[in-house]
């Protein structure tokens, strides 16, 4: 099963990563990551809910969700096997990741080094890529080394890829709600014990209880009047961007703290509503559907690996740091599409024909 408009809101999330780290160059901008509050043009864009525009972070988790509805949307049809499973899935995504590694290291050996008036987040960045990094980053489950930031994500992907059996088993034994709530509580729990296993892999989860409740979900709001269904989709739509942006928005008056942890759930939620409403709502799913929007789904996951370097190298030749998201954007796209053709494309056809192979050995077998 294949929903067109996921794959489009896919890209939509890769391009607000994208812009947040064109936007972090900014040094002002970058402050409030680092705990130092803004004011002036720069709180606007970090502490309204324009903040969803550059909302990198929560566009990540928007791609655990995701991924965990997909996933196990795919394990419920009739020709999904486990045993073509893992050896696709682990093909689609670590020969992307080998090849977004290297062209990494070419590109920050390429680099010229941070200056003292850089933003903090630019500052941080490594300078080099040394060879204990370079495989750390190409094998993922152990960690990764820091110098394309964006790997931090695969590392949980690749885990949750491995342990989706055990999530089908419990979803098709425990109630979705209970699930989901059950998810938002590990993930919640994880957040406030600093534990980042329990704080990521829950969000797959809650994907995963989705899938389970999709067929019955899209049933019901199939029902709903044309009238009624556009102005239940916008209202939902406003509330899922003050949820997603919620933690930015509500530091003015929430203070640090154990309280903060709150807004995680509120987060997850909105990025739920959202991805329900780019499934079912018309206009929605139509905007998503469209060929800009299919494009930029298409070649998403070679973006998301890909441009943070590109960015950085970018900084290091434009004077103005707030003019590197208007050159950054467009060269990023451009070389994320060389970089589906080169590298992501092969991949996934060597995974389709691993699976093919599998799945005509098990059928010859049976």
């Amino acid at each position: 099963m294949r929903l067109r408009a996921l794959d489009g809101l896919r890209g939509v999330a890769a391009v607000i990563v994208l812009l947040h780290h064109s936007l972090l160059v900014v040094p002002s901008l970058a402050a409030p990551y680092f705990g130092e509050p803004v004011g002036g043009g720069a709180g606007v864009l970090v502490y309204t809910p324009l903040h969803v525009i550059w909302a990198g972070t929560e566009a990540v988790y928007l791609f655990f969700v995701l991924s965990g509805l997909v996933l196990a949307l795919s394990a419920n049809s009739r020709s999904f096997h486990w045993s073509s499973y893992f050896p696709s899935r682990i093909v689609r995504l670590y020969l992307p990741v080998i090849g977004a590694v290297i062209l990494g290291a070419v590109v920050i050996a390429l680099t010229p080094a941070a200056q003292p008036d850089d933003s903090l987040w630019v500052r941080r960045r490594p300078g080099d890529y040394d060879l204990p990094g370079l495989v750390t980053d190409a094998l993922l489950v152990a960690g990764t080394s820091g110098r394309i930031t964006p790997l931090w994500s695969l590392q949980w992907e690749v885990l949750f890829s491995l342990l989706l059996p055990l999530y089908i088993y419990a979803a098709r034994r425990i109630h979705a709600g209970v699930q989901i709530a059950t998810y938002l509580a590990l993930s919640t729990l994880g957040a406030y014990a600093g534990v980042f296993s329990l704080k990521f892999l829950p969000m797959f989860g809650i994907g995963v209880a989705l899938a389970t409740a999709w067929d019955g979900l899209s049933d019901r709001i199939s029902k709903l009047r044309p009238r009624t269904a556009a102005v239940a989709w916008t209202l939902a739509l406003l509330v899922a961007v003050l949820m997603v942006t919620a933690d930015w928005t509500t530091r003015s008056f929430l203070p640090s703290g154990p309280g903060r942890l709150l807004m995680l759930p509120v987060i997850l939620v909105g990025v739920c509503v959202i991805i329900v409403a780019a499934a079912h709502a018309p206009l929605v799913t139509r905007l998503l559907s469209s060929r800009p929007f299919a494009f930029l789904g298409l070649i998403s996951f070679s973006l998301y690996l890909v441009h943070e370097p590109i960015v950085v190298a970018i900084e290091r030749l434009i004077p103005t740091p707030a003019f590197v998201v208007f050159v950054a954007v467009p060269v990023c796209v451009a070389v994320a599409a060389g970089f589906w053709y080169v590298i992501e494309r092969p991949s996934h056809r060597l995974a389709r024909r691993m699976k093919a192979r599998t799945d005509e050995k098990l059928r010859l077998a049976v």
